[in-house]
């Protein structure tokens, strides 16, 4: 009786966090989501060109966009529908080159290293958020910032650090931390444009779907230019490539939702750093890519600077309220 009675407080207690905190759920889910993808583009990588598997992703985020938009119906919301309809392009424009540029990265080097890479986004996102959004600009912030470029070296470990001979590390190796490094500042952007869609109450459909028009030819047009198409000749095959796209898909929307709800984008990409610990025990458990112990704890120091970010900004005043009266840029209309 008494076990069930713990069990019935501990779940009411879940759920009020749940509700009140919509984000990390958004969050989490957005982390397990491009996890999937980023293991199953490295599954991929012997099997189809990266062009391909990029033209995959972008068919399966458009087709699950119009399942849901036909479905859902749900209508642009009234207001400046012309600013929202730019809004809308420029982030699908960033949303297609975060997608490209971290499929080349993720077959070019490992899952692991270009998601650690990736996950520095939040010191990035603390810089713009000060200049563009008004959050306060702290000694902490740095500090933490510099610690997460820190955790970023020991987990790619470059030549200067360790002892290796440049010639020992191949160039698409090279390409991809470089691709990653990136995306990561091309992620920090597009979390900031999600902050002022979500202002305007656009519904995460139009976003993905906007993605998935820009991103669908741009992969037809580099497979064609570039003559490297080729079809699958299983069903298997078939099956991971459309989850690729569909796993990206739900990641996008997650993460955007998590943004709109939150109202404070370097909160939530702080939570999506969980994913660097994801997918190095995953690319160990399913592909055996190891990792050394410095690389490690590396992701480590990557996870406590990006954390640290967000607990330091959760010290301060929550300056969601006051953004829209100090920042008149920033619009919310009905």
């Amino acid at each position: 009786m008494a076990l069930g009675t713990v069990c019935a407080k501990a779940s009411v207690v879940c759920l009020d966090f749940i509700t009140q905190r919509k984000e990390v759920l958004y969050s989490l889910l957005s982390v397990t989501m491009y996890s999937c993808a980023d293991l199953l583009i490295y599954y991929l990588k012997d099997r189809f060109h990266m062009f391909v598997i990029f033209t995959w992703i972008s068919a399966g985020i458009f087709t699950a966009s119009a399942i849901d938009g036909v479905v859902r119906r749900s209508p642009l919301p009234l207001g400046d529908r012309r600013k929202m309809i730019g809004l809308l392009a420029i982030n699908s424009l960033l949303s297609s080159a975060s997608e490209l540029v971290t499929t080349l990265a993720n077959v070019l080097a490992t899952p692991g290293d270009t998601v650690a890479i990736i996950n520095t986004a939040p010191t990035v996102v603390f810089v713009l958020s000060v200049l563009l959004l008004g959050d306060p600009f702290t000694l902490s912030g740095i500090s933490f910032s510099v610690l997460s470029v820190i955790g970023v070296a020991l987990v790619t470990q470059p030549p200067i650090l360790v002892g290796t001979l440049v010639g020992d590390i191949s160039n698409e190796y090279i390409t991809g931390v470089s691709l990653a490094g990136g995306s990561a500042i091309i992620e920090a952007v597009l979390v900031i444009m999600y902050r002022f869609i979500g202002n305007y109450d656009i519904p995460p459909v139009y976003v993905t779907l906007f993605n998935g028009l820009i991103c669908l030819p741009l992969g037809l047009t580099l497979c064609n230019v570039f003559d490297v198409w080729s079809t699958p000749h299983s069903i298997g095959e078939v099956f991971a490539l459309s989850s690729t796209g569909v796993a990206w898909y739900l990641a996008v929307t997650s993460l955007y939702l998590a943004v709109k709800e939150k109202q404070r984008p370097v909160c939530v990409i702080t939570l999506m750093t969980s994913e660097v610990v994801i997918v190095m025990i995953g690319q160990y458990l399913l592909f055996r890519v190891e990792n050394t112990w410095i690389g490690y704890i590396g992701a480590l120091l990557i996870m406590v600077a990006c954390i640290g970010i967000e607990v330091s900004g959760n010290a301060v005043d929550d300056p969601a309220d006051e953004n829209e009266e100090a920042h008149p840029i920033i619009e919310k209309t009905s």
